[in-house]
């Protein structure tokens, strides 16, 4: 066996003309590899890939599972005429059977270690399985390097007959014997797969775009990396070895499941053993010395190239597919993802985010980075209207608007990392209830330094500064995100994305739009599978006027998690600002999707009232059964979804009913009001509805007097005028008790010992 000729290489030649540490033919007349077609590099695994095969969607009743595949079935089966000239120089008898036990069929493939055969076993009941028969090395007529290197390779493989039978994984290929015939040598007995590899699964893509579901694909090529993901953290974790020459070749679809294949590679970290040029990290030795992180680049490299495949999707999923991969493949080691579980957390937001934004169903799964946040970011569209709002003359206060909440109030408002648990003090971080900025930072004044105490401190300062207590805080807030970088790792700190969470939201704090969505783009590379950094880059293209850009990073995060409120209200904001005619329609219907559970469900309800009473208002266009629906979801509103605050309800009663007063003719109020919650009580006729209104102003104009608001004299002397304007004529000031003649009627009927009525 000859070394190979390519530069730095040095690796035996096969007789069939391939080099045994990459796999790829050696070309005669370059002396170099190639990459051209034929039985080597093209099939470098241990498989029975037929020519053709039928692809099935995932069933029905799989929809709900975002790892299932199509099922393949191939065409052509077991039943091929046997190659006998593919089986000369295995020196088998006439029946063709090896080692007395697996009877050879055919010669399926070429592997970086040795030839693939199929073959059954006679005595587990004819069981297909995949044979095969490792190189045997002559090392007489090679130079000192070369048969250091087949030293070197004959200890792995001895390693490999002991070790690769103990894989035992459901996505890994099996290693169920080896042994040894002479003259073929030793051998190896692997379960036989049969299906497509990924590298022909990709053709057929290419081919034929919805052979695998079109736009979908990018759903299955995801969940082909979540599988071989949770196979490398498998070898990683438990074996402490490598694969080592990850590629589309060595992986195959069977079936509905997938089967990493040509387990010859496997071996242990830093170890030499064999890759492929396209598809090695930098980094990796020149003999493939590879680490852990090193087969996530090669399983980035082998996704993207699938992806290519695919037509393009529609929605943010695409692009979040991309920097997902983008970051697998990065040069720059500490920049990729640390381990195949990071990775995998990743992978399966994109996948839920593309199967939300194809199917308008939502796939939730708790965030494993982000606490949810419990303010709504709703700016003022969730809330009763202020009492501000009725300063003026006119009826009806400020429409709900499309004014979005402050930089500063989002910087306070959006969800918070989760503590690292490794962290020297997150036991006692995720036992702190109080809110209180002030009371937090006198209470873990004396706790030993910390990354995570340092960032918790930033955002105890930021709040101080938001809220005006101590506008010195923002500079404390930045000294203690520098403390927490040095608390970090040196090499690592660069790459850890909480830093920029943190020195965005002070962005955020301090009004920088600019700077804060440069710091959350880089956090949405870093993770792209998660929400929250989508949130906040909604928020800054909504600040900026960027509302296409808005609603596709609002649609993408709403979709995924109906709970998420600040991503409903922010949809509906724009929406409501849209020109085209279903932009109202959507902004409710999006709003109605926040679920019962949601801790923004109160906010949601009471925007959709809002909403409708301004559509009711429209003066060009207005909506009387808008109005109606509004009042009827009053009752709920108030008794079933949250709103318990009877001076929220009475500014939203007041808004409502004067809409009545205003639209509504005099004959139509009971039409109106026919059916109205009985929880509620409801106006029968006009003179009724000014009482009501006038009782309402006075009591909103006591929440003025006791407010802090700076103008809340103004603000109650104009609701006293309101209310004197709307009462119906009469001659008692107070009229809600009854006038003192019908008080002695009654008094009279009930007899001397009665009460004055009350009613």
């Amino acid at each position: 066996m000859t070394s190979c000729p390519h530069p730095d290489c040095g690796s035996p030649v096969t007789p069939g003309g391939f080099c045994q540490r990459t796999g790829k033919r050696v070309d005669r007349a370059t002396g170099r590899h190639t990459d051209s077609p034929g039985t080597g590099p093209s099939r470098p695994v241990v498989s029975g890939v037929p020519t053709a095969a039928q692809v099935l969607p995932p069933p029905q009743e799989k929809d709900d599972d975002p790892l299932a595949l199509p099922e393949v079935r191939p065409v052509a089966r077991l039943a091929q005429p046997s190659d006998a000239a593919g089986l000369r120089g295995l020196g088998l008898g006439s029946d063709r059977t090896l080692a007395g036990q697996y009877q050879v069929i055919r010669k399926v493939g070429y592997g970086g270690m040795g030839e693939v055969y199929l073959a059954e076993d006679t005595r587990l009941e004819n069981r297909p399985v995949a044979i095969k028969i490792l190189h045997q090395r002559d090392g007489h007529t090679m130079s000192s390097e070369g048969r250091e290197l087949i030293r070197l390779r004959e200890k792995t493989m001895t390693s490999e007959r002991q070790e690769l039978v103990g894989l035992n994984h459901p996505d890994i290929i099996r290693v169920f014997n080896y042994g040894r015939h002479e003259p073929a040598g030793e051998f190896l007995v692997l379960e036989y797969a049969d299906g497509l590899t990924l590298e022909e699964v990709r053709a057929r893509v290419v081919q034929d775009p919805g052979a695998f579901g079109g736009a979908r694909f990018h759903e299955f090529v995801l969940a082909y990396g979540i599988r071989i993901l949770n196979a490398l953290s498998y070898l990683h974790h438990q074996k402490g070895k490598v694969y080592g020459d990850l590629k589309p070749h060595n992986v195959m679809h069977c079936g509905t499941e997938i089967k990493i294949v040509d387990v010859g590679s496997v071996r242990r970290e830093r170890a030499e053993g064999p890759t492929t040029d396209d598809y090695r990290a930098p980094g990796v030795g020149m003999r493939g010395e590879t680490r852990f992180q090193d087969d996530l680049y090669s399983l980035g490299v082998t996704l993207r190239e699938l992806s290519a495949a695919a037509p393009r999707a529609k929605g943010l999923g695409p692009e979040s597919l991309r920097r997902a991969l983008q970051r697998a493949t990065h040069v720059d080691r500490r920049a990729r993802f640390a381990t195949a579980e990071e990775m995998a957390l990743q992978l399966r937001g994109v996948l839920r985010e593309l199967r939300s934004l194809r199917t308008e169903q939502e796939s939730f799964e708790p965030s494993p980075l982000f606490v949810q946040s419990a303010h709504a970011l709703d700016g003022t569209i969730g809330s009763p209207p202020p009492l501000n709002g009725w300063a003026s003359g006119a009826y009806a206060p400020t429409s709900p608007g499309l004014v979005p909440p402050s930089p500063s109030e989002v910087a306070c408002g959006l969800p918070v990392p989760r503590s690292d648990p490794y962290d020297l003090n997150a036991p006692r971080l995720d036992r702190l209830t109080e809110d209180d900025a002030t009371a937090l930072l006198q209470r873990i004044g004396g706790w030993d330094s910390s990354a995570e105490l340092h960032l918790l401190r930033c955002r105890l300062h930021m709040a101080r500064a938001v809220n005006d207590l101590e506008p010195r805080s923002i500079r404390r807030a930045y000294a203690e995100v520098s403390r927490a970088r040095r608390s970090i790792d040196s090499r690592w700190a660069p790459y850890d994305w909480r830093i920029d969470w943190h020195l965005g939201l002070l962005a955020l704090a301090r009004g920088d739009l600019t700077g804060a969505r440069h710091r959350f783009d880089g956090i949405y590379q870093a993770i792209p599978g998660e929400y929250a950094p989508k949130l906040v880059l909604g928020y800054c293209a909504e600040k900026a006027g960027e509302w296409p850009q808005a609603l596709e990073f609002y649609d993408a995060v709403r979709r995924r998690n109906h709970s998420l409120g600040g991503a409903a209200f922010g949809y509906a904001r724009v929406r409501l600002g849209s020109v085209r005619a279903e932009g109202l329609a959507d902004a409710l219907a999006a709003l109605e999707l926040v679920p019962a559970h949601s801790r923004h469900l109160t906010a949601a309800r009471t925007a959709i009232v809002r909403i409708k009473a301004a559509r009711a208002r429209n003066p060009l266009d207005p909506d009387d059964e808008a109005l109606k629906d509004a009042l009827h979801r009053l009752g709920p509103l108030f008794h079933e979804h949250g709103l318990t605050d009877p001076r929220a309800r009475r500014r939203l009663e007041a808004e409502l009913w004067e809409t009545v007063l205003e639209r509504v003719p005099f004959r139509s109020l009971g039409e109106l009001t026919a059916g109205l919650d009985e929880r509620l009580t409801a106006p029968r006729d006009r003179k009724e509805l000014e009482e009501t209104l006038s009782l309402l102003y006075r009591g909103l104009a006591e929440q003025a007097r006791r407010s802090d608001l700076p103008d809340s004299n103004e603000i109650a002397d104009a609701l006293i005028d309101r209310a004197n304007k709307v009462r119906p004529l009469g001659f008692r000031h107070d009229r809600r008790r009854p006038w003192l003649g019908k008080t002695y009627r009654q008094r009279l009927r009930d007899g001397p010992n009665s009460r004055p009525s009350s009613k």
